[in-house]
């Protein structure tokens, strides 16, 4: 006597269809609680933060960079030992229109240029300001002296310059003085091609840190 396939399935599909229901309801209670919280601890973080300082981190201008010139990175091959120049151009658009008060100025900063997580120059910036639809630069030089590349870099770098399809990643670390006297910092990651036949800004991501 064959057995009942039907009959032996059925007592079993509503206690796992009840159970799959019952874990995906105590996911999605997990989820909503789980969002609950970052959303608390977010307003925590923001009641803390002084009324004009959540405007000025609030209020972040639009960053770019583009690369007008390099050397020391010529030659069909690398040498070991790099001292490497590029010729930066910071480039800064605000898009706020609030009046001559909501100015932002930013002090002095940092740059480094590396390839592949080595750092191949650093340099400074100076400090520039936004007004209402500005458009601001700032040039920067970043000079590298002695820097050592693995060979497996050297010959990574040679072959992509080859190719046109080099790049490297420009880091920003800029500063400016909130009107709560905080010191706040913009940190400004972006990535620039090499063997571009005219300079180009290159977009770049911004975080804001803020000092507790």
């Amino acid at each position: 006597m064959e057995p009942d396939l039907e009959a032996g399935a059925s007592p079993h599909a509503p206690t796992v269809s009840a159970k799959f229901v019952v874990l995906r309801l105590v996911g999605l209670l997990g989820l909503v609680m789980l969002t609950c919280v970052l959303l608390a601890a977010f307003m925590d973080l923001l009641q803390a933060i002084p009324k004009s300082d959540r405007y000025q981190i609030l209020r972040v201008p639009t960053f770019s960079v583009d690369l007008s010139g390099f050397d020391g990175l010529d030659g069909p091959t690398l040498a070991p030992s790099l001292s490497p120049a590029f010729n930066l151009t910071l480039h800064g658009v605000s898009n706020h229109s609030s009046g001559p008060s909501s100015w932002v100025c930013q002090e002095r900063g940092t740059v480094a240029v590396s390839y592949a997580g080595a750092v191949l120059a650093w340099g400074r910036v100076p400090g520039f300001c936004f007004g209402e639809h500005a458009h601001e630069r700032a040039g920067m030089v970043a000079l590298g002296a002695g820097v050592g590349l693995s060979d497996e870099l050297r010959d990574r770098m040679a072959s992509e310059r080859r190719s046109r399809s080099a790049e490297v990643d420009v880091d920003i670390v800029l500063g400016w003085i909130a009107e709560e006297s905080h010191y706040l910092k913009r940190l400004l990651s972006c990535r620039v091609k090499l063997d571009e036949p005219l300079p180009r800004p290159y977009p770049c991501k911004v975080l804001v840190s803020y000092p507790w």
